[in-house]
């Protein structure tokens, strides 16, 4: 598994894992994904994504990759990602609201069927 981010107007909005480039780019426009986009708001409240703008999907920086897995091992401690009830801890994703704010995750699937 690689680490991936959503870019959407040039910023960082967020970060998640997948086998290969290809597997990112279905992700990223599936429609679950781009109905998070549209539903979680930056810090004024304005939707991640407008449903119009492009959305790109490019291989983390190593930075990037480092912030997913200080989530991730977080969300485990925290016990968001149960590894004994079988959550994956490949399926979390990672929000950045804003460069200088901490970013928040959630585990990818999460109140879907």
């Amino acid at each position: 598994m690689q680490t991936y981010v959503v870019s959407i107007g040039g910023k960082t909005a967020l970060a998640f894992r997948a086998e290969d480039d290809e597997e990112a780019r279905a992700a990223a426009h599936s429609s679950s994904m781009q109905s998070d986009l549209r539903t979680l708001t930056d810090l004024d409240g304005k939707p991640l994504w407008d449903g119009k703008a492009e959305i790109q999907v490019l291989r983390a920086s190593a930075a990037h990759d480092a912030e997913w897995q200080q989530s991730r091992d977080q969300a485990i401690r925290d016990g968001e990602i149960d590894l004994n009830a079988g959550h994956s801890p490949d399926d979390w994703e990672l929000h950045f609201l804003e460069p200088h704010r901490a970013p928040k995750g959630r585990r990818r699937g999460r109140g879907r069927k």
